[in-house]
């Protein structure tokens, strides 16, 4: 054998395999369901042996009642053959609302899985891959690996069964049609396998179309504003437009290759059909068969065609499953970026003390954003983060939460890794709100206590207020029990932003995020949170990321950051008596409410 032969051969074994442990780990999420599906199988069982009987009754009505005159028989027989698709029909009914429980169930469970799984996963992950395309394995692939898995399974069962009979009763009625009959399976064989690959590439790539559509559709839809503005709806439909026929030319590549597939299957189907009855009808001319036992080869023939069909068409289906198999574990099996430590500590309530110690950080190699990066702020301590766009800011913030991890260095709160708190705890520390605020379609009071399920109706109203928002609340004719979202209440921007800041002050948190916060919010209403803020803030770490003047003069220290590091870093006050690169930019845009957007400092 060749290297390249050899090489094939090996690349095919490691791909069976790898599809085997897929099927494999897929299989688990049966394992709770094991017994149901064996009383599927036995009532499967059931039915394929009914469903065998039909043909050997007509064949005793012609050879014996009505060939022979047989009158007696006749009552019996015909109430046996009334009887059994009424057996049949019931036996049914029973083992579709069975199939249907277990495959629900089976997909639920492998969808909270897969979903689990997204929580667990880093933004570096989610950053990578679009929403549109996770939906895709969440609904879609999963959708294909249950009807794989489950309902044509189960029918596995009965196809087997009756083969096993219809191969048996052939070659007990005439051995010489059965070995032709035989032969005829193996083209549908054969038909498998010179049509399988194609559609399994076809599938693939189809489903890869998908994702892009579906990821830039999502992107497209929650960028409607910008694209009003702008005026480029012709352009976005044209876009949308180009990147629909690239899928639907995939649809066709796809819909041929299957078609193909199903019309040489029903082609041989029905070639057999013809051809066992045409010789079986020489054969009662030559006195070699009975007509009787022609319709039972005839029926038989056509049940072992059936499954054979059914076969091929579960091939496919599970050449299907295996696609999305492969993409279902491409998600479970990644590998989450920010892991818990097996001795990590449990948080009750930190203090807030938070010291950077040589922190560098990048999300492309040789592409550092922050650069030896070190500091420390005392508890209850307020820090203003400032700098133009990419200098650091946000990253400070995503590696305080532990969003990401450092590259090298170390950041400790209360003087320990943070790295060796049970993440969930930690989490819980901190308040954040950010500068685009997402509000979840149910009512105000489920979102301002999401981040902390024991908070009061009492609790949920201060926070309301120190975020000015409760007049506002109490207005509504369901006040706080007001359904927003979609369906619900439209919100303005500030409206929103208030209620993202009542949520994050009812979290009652050690440590306070907040990333241009205010920015949609008038002047006025900016002095009044700011007010609250001060009771808010005593005895509390903040990290706060603004432009506006008002919030930056507040804080006890600022740092000036550039290029991933800080350039100066002091009060207000002690930064403008410096003279230095932060009173430059303040007397550049002195007269304004807020730091205009510069340059490196």
């Amino acid at each position: 054998m060749s290297r390249a032969s050899s090489r094939g051969a090996r690349a095919a074994n490691n791909t069976d395999s790898h599809a085997r442990n897929r099927f494999a780990k897929i299989l688990v999420f049966l394992r709770p369901h094991r017994w149901r599906i064996a009383g599927l199988f036995a009532l499967t069982l059931a039915l394929s042996v009914l469903a065998m009987l039909p043909p050997l009754v007509t064949r005793a009505i012609v050879d014996h009642v009505i060939t022979r005159g047989r009158r007696e028989w006749l009552t019996g027989l015909g109430i046996l053959l009334l009887s059994l698709p009424i057996v049949n029909a019931l036996c049914g009914f029973a083992q579709t609302l069975g199939v249907s429980f277990v495959g629900q169930r089976f997909v639920f469970d492998l969808r909270q899985a897969l979903y689990r799984q997204l929580l667990r996963l880093s933004l570096r992950f989610h950053a990578r891959h679009s929403v549109g395309m996770l939906v895709n394995r969440l609904l879609g692939d999963t959708g294909a690996v249950q009807t794989a898995m489950t309902a044509q399974t189960v029918n596995v069962v009965s196809d087997f069964v009756s083969s096993a009979f219809a191969v048996v009763v052939t070659f007990a009625l005439n051995w010489r049609m059965a070995l032709l009959l035989t032969g005829i399976v193996g083209a549908f064989v054969m038909n498998f396998h010179l049509n399988i690959a194609r559609i399994r590439r076809s599938n693939r790539q189809y489903r890869r179309a998908m994702d892009r559509l579906a990821g830039s559709l999502e992107n497209r839809l929650v960028g409607a504003l910008t694209i009003k503005s702008f005026g480029t709806e012709s352009r976005e439909h044209g876009i949308f437009r180009g990147q629909s026929d690239v899928a639907l030319a995939q649809v066709r590549s796809m819909t041929f290759a299957t078609d193909a597939f199903t019309r040489n299957m029903e082609l041989l189907s029905e070639a057999t059909r013809a051809t066992i009855y045409f010789l079986g009808c020489g054969m009662v001319l030559g006195g070699r068969m009975s007509y009787g036992d022609v319709l039972a080869f005839t029926s038989y023939a056509v049940q072992l065609l059936g499954p054979a069909v059914r076969f091929s068409m579960l091939a496919k289906q599970m050449q299907d499953a295996r696609v999305a198999a492969d993409r279902i574990f491409e998600v479970l099996e990644e590998e989450p970026e920010i892991r818990e430590r097996p001795a990590a500590v449990p948080v009750r309530r930190l203090r807030g003390e938070v010291e950077f110690d040589q922190v560098e950080f990048h999300y492309q190699p040789d592409s550092p954003i922050l650069r030896g990066l070190s500091f420390c702020v005392a508890p209850g301590e307020t820090i203003a983060l400032v700098g133009p766009t990419g200098c650091g800011k946000t990253t400070i913030l995503s590696l305080l939460m532990r969003f990401y991890d450092v590259t090298s260095g170390v950041i400790r709160i209360d003087g320990r890794d943070i790295r060796d708190y049970r993440l969930r705890d930690f989490r819980r520390q901190f308040g954040i709100v950010l500068q685009e605020p997402l509000l979840f379609t149910t009512t105000i009071a489920e979102n301002i206590r999401y981040a902390r399920r024991s908070a009061t109706r009492r609790e949920i109203e201060e926070a309301a207020r120190v975020s000015e928002i409760h007049d506002f609340i109490a207005s509504l004719p369901k006040g706080y029990d007001t359904v927003i979202g979609t369906e619900g209440l439209q919100l303005s921007v500030g409206q929103k932003q208030r209620i993202a800041i009542a949520r994050a002050v009812a979290a009652d948190p050690a440590i306070l995020i907040m990333d241009e916060a205010t920015s949609a919010l008038d002047s006025e209403s900016e002095r009044a949170i700011q007010r609250a803020m001060e009771r808010v803030l005593r005895n509390r770490t903040a990290f706060i990321v603004a432009h506006r003047l008002s919030t930056i003069r507040n804080a006890n220290r600022i740092l000036l950051m550039s290029q991933g590091r800080i350039l100066e870093e002091g009060s207000h006050t002690e930064l403008l008596a410096r003279n230095g690169k932060y009173a430059a930019i303040y007397r550049k845009f002195m007269g304004h409410s807020t730091l205009g957007e510069v340059g490196s400092p």
